[in-house]
């Protein structure tokens, strides 16, 4: 009996062991069957890019202050230069002829025509005095060369008296009259020498006086063509401060002109939309050196130019095109603009966020959509103007990397699932556009990666690493 014994205890022994076995597999296999049902949808990559879209008010390009820069009384002003008159630039043909069709203010130009006829004929005076040195410098050098011929001349004579002396057929009275006569030549001759450099020191004095007076009458002359007063711009007065038959003094402010060819919008960044614009200009960036590396062999040139690139991004915007837009009753104006700089640097304390600027070249519309339509022209189209509030366009196409995600997908807290092997995990992402169904995330600021299959069911209870099934949840 006992090895019978044996053997059923043995062989209970291995039915219990199996029973054992096999029941973590089943109770796997029972979790699995058991665990929830969940609609996925595959990760994408979109690379159709992102608008971001800010909010902007409208500021002047540019305000020119002109002010007197000749005193006098005031003969004429244009309509009364008044504030929102029109003013145009003045040709340059028409500014040196003293033109009167763009001319703004007139200041009374009699003071000044005087002091130009004066130091004109001062000038003329000095040049004719200048004339008159001329002809006695040209008698001087006469004279000289007459003297020069008087000097050989007494020489000549003394030589032969001296040899009459030495054989005592001249008197030393007759020799000392030689000699005194061959002296007198000479002094002559000096007098007449030193005539003439004096004379060539006071040409060159008065030829001095006479550029001073001349620079004296291009003054005048300036001064008078500052008695008109032309707009240096396009524009409209904002300012006034001249009223016709006032008096004005040097440096009195005349008007405020504000520069209608160009505007500007002024708006402020985030620094989440900041740091797309700065990866789009590192991308686009990139993209140039690697086009410009197969264009040239000298890795030098190549290296210069990513380091101006890359301290370029610090401190400038990127130049990208944008759209400005402003709606008036059903009506879409849109304009063509360009980022241009930071507004100052840094972040503004109160709203944290990074002042800059868009130049619009041109404040005419460029289009116009009614209902979403475009239109050939409307009536009243409105140019750009000061204090306008419009929505800025910024598209960023082409080189940003993105994942498409479904709305349906994200949960509180910018967290969505992800089903890998069977099991949740959780990601934090970082939403970039939410224009659309299809949410656009930025690739890189989490885990996620084209492909994974994200949760886009309702889970009432979710935690990681929970057992779920894919499918059609209901």
């Amino acid at each position: 009996m006992l090895p019978i014994i044996i053997l059923g205890i043995g062989g209970g022994s291995m039915v219990v062991l199996k029973a054992m076995k096999q029941e973590p597999e089943q109770q796997e296999k029972l979790l699995q069957e058991t665990a929830p049902l969940v609609s996925t949808e595959t990760i994408h990559l979109s690379d159709s890019g992102v608008t971001i879209t800010v909010d902007g008010i409208v500021v002047p390009s540019r305000e020119v202050k002109l002010a007197a820069e000749v005193a006098g009384k005031v003969l004429f002003t244009k309509d009364g230069c008044k504030v929102g008159n029109l003013v145009y630039k003045a040709p340059l043909q028409e500014r040196q002829a003293g033109g009167r069709d763009n001319l703004m203010i007139e200041i009374d130009p009699e003071n000044y025509q005087l002091e130009v006829k004066r130091l004109t004929q001062e000038l003329a005076q000095a040049q004719n005095a200048i004339d008159e040195l001329e002809v006695e410098i040209d008698n001087a050098k006469a004279m000289i060369d007459l003297a020069h011929e008087e000097v050989l001349l007494q020489k000549s004579q003394l030589s032969r008296v001296e040899k009459l002396r030495t054989r005592n057929v001249v008197s030393d009275t007759e020799y000392e009259e030689a000699k005194r006569g061959e002296l007198a030549a000479r002094n002559a001759l000096q007098k007449l020498t030193n005539e003439a450099d004096l004379l060539r020191a006071r040409r060159q004095r008065m030829m001095h006086a006479r550029d001073l007076v001349d620079v004296q009458l291009s003054r005048a002359k300036l001064d008078l063509t500052r008695t008109k007063i032309y707009s240096p711009i396009n524009g409209v007065i904002v300012v006034d401060s001249v009223e016709k038959d006032g008096y004005v003094k040097v440096g009195d402010p005349l008007v405020t002109i504000e520069d209608t060819s160009s505007v500007e919008v002024r708006s402020n960044l985030r620094m989440e939309e900041l740091y797309q614009l700065w990866q789009y200009a590192a991308q686009t960036a990139q993209k140039k050196r690697d086009q410009k590396t197969k264009a040239l062999s000298l890795e030098k040139s190549v290296s210069q130019a990513e380091n101006k690139t890359r301290h370029d991004l610090g401190y400038q915007l990127p130049q990208l095109s944008v759209k400005v837009s402003y709606e008036i009753g059903g009506r879409k104006f849109v304009w063509d603009g360009r980022l241009s700089r930071y507004d100052g640097i840094g972040l503004d304390e109160k709203t944290r966020t990074v002042p800059c600027r868009i130049v619009v070249s041109d404040p005419r519309p460029s289009n116009i959509l009614v209902n979403g339509q475009p239109v050939s022209q409307v009536v009243g189209a409105p140019p750009l103007a000061r204090g306008m509030y419009v929505s800025i366009d910024i598209p960023l196409k082409g080189n940003v990397s993105l994942l498409e995600i479904p709305e349906t997908a994200i949960r509180p807290g910018n967290l969505v699932w992800i089903v890998r092997n069977g099991k949740l995990h959780a990601e934090k992402i970082r939403v970039i556009d939410t224009s659309n169904d299809q949410l656009l995330v930025e690739l890189g600021a989490s885990g996620i990666k084209p492909g994974d299959q994200v949760v886009t069911s309702p889970l009432g209870v979710a935690n990681e690493g929970m057992l779920v099934r894919e499918g059609e949840a209901k």
